[in-house]
């Protein structure tokens, strides 16, 4: 009887340890914004369009094109003239154009080296499939895009549209690669050109595609909500993406950010630039640059957005009510300000 007891009681117990495992589980998901549903999952298959282009049989280019017109539609007019600018594919002097392209020395060279340190994209693959596995949880309706790879002869990293990201595997190759040398890129370009800020980068563009800004009401402030807003999304859809890789920075300048927070803001305001729709002011605040020019040389550029995310995060934990869809969607960035009850 003793041991029938004791049994029942080990069984209770047991089933108690069981659903106190799944209840941590559960909450875990919620916290790192996981919490999707099995109608949620995205798988993305990047497509690598360098491996076609540079497997043309350059004595019959002319052939070729239709077939890579065909196949990559919309991404291989975004390729001619956004990413190299050969121009259109439909130009009787495009074949030669392309022949030149694929059988450039220095092009070979970069695509061997893509080719080196991008055997395959599973890690990439992985990464983008989460990311949009979360993107389509909070945007049902919107487009889930195709991915392509390329090269683009060093000219872009990644390029948007409506359904379609380009990823340009050439300006992923590490900031100490030959090639950025010998181009003599700015050190604060090169930086972010490795592996780990891809999937960052086509997030943020991504957003930028999606939620577009309302170029309308242009000021400091308006500039610096907004790109932070970009940020604040870019970090939902990766949630478990340092933020170092989330804003480019290094973890010096993540902790200058966080010891001027308030001397940013005091300058910010006591000199009245929040809302002043001075071009060449907002660009200097935020527009990629080694530093901030208004702050210190030991800023990181675009330190301006960097407080615009502290102001947007403050706002989403103030104001519970509000749901990421709709703070994409809203360009009342005064009003945010307001309701975000921020105090540095």
């Amino acid at each position: 009887m003793v041991r029938k007891i004791f049994t029942i009681l080990l069984i209770v117990l047991y089933i108690i340890v069981l659903q106190s495992c799944s209840c941590n589980r559960k909450e875990k998901a919620r916290a790192s914004g996981n919490n999707v549903e099995a109608k949620d999952v995205v798988v993305i298959k990047a497509e690598r369009f360098e491996h076609d282009l540079f497997s043309i049989n350059v004595d019959s280019v002319d052939t070729y094109v239709p077939k890579l017109r065909a196949k990559y539609g919309q991404f291989f007019d975004l390729f001619n003239y956004k990413i190299v600018n050969l121009g259109s594919s439909t130009d009787k002097r495009y074949p030669e154009a392309l022949k030149r392209f694929i059988t450039d020395y220095y092009m070979n060279l970069n695509y061997r080296k893509v080719t080196e340190v991008y055997p395959n994209l599973d890690e990439l693959n992985g990464g983008l499939s989460k990311a949009f596995t979360i993107f389509h949880h909070y945007f049902h309706e919107r487009t889930i895009p195709r991915v392509i790879t390329c090269i683009s002869g060093w000219n872009q990293s990644v390029v948007t549209t409506d359904s379609v990201i380009g990823i340009a595997l050439d300006k992923y190759l590490g900031r100490n690669s030959e090639y950025y040398q010998k181009l003599q890129l700015d050190k604060y370009l090169c930086y972010t050109m490795q592996r780990e800020y891809i999937l960052p980068d086509c997030m943020r563009d991504w957003g930028y595609t999606e939620f577009v800004f309302n170029d309308s009401a242009n000021s400091v402030l308006n500039n610096m909500l907004y790109e932070a807003k970009i940020l604040y999304f870019t970090k939902k859809m990766l949630p478990e993406t340092n933020d170092t890789l989330i804003f480019g920075y290094t973890l010096k300048q993540m902790e200058w950010c966080k010891n001027n927070t308030k001397e940013m803001w005091t300058y910010l305001v006591e000199n009245k630039l929040l809302f002043s729709t001075e071009y060449m002011l907002i660009r200097k605040l935020v527009y990629p640059a080694p530093f901030t020019a208004l702050f210190t040389k030991q800023s990181p550029g675009r330190a301006v957005v960097w407080l615009g995310y502290q102001i947007i995060d403050s706002y989403m934990q103030t104001n519970t009510d509000v749901t990421l869809q709709q703070l994409m969607i809203d360009s009342d960035f005064q009003k945010i300000l307001q309701k975000s009850n921020y105090k540095p």
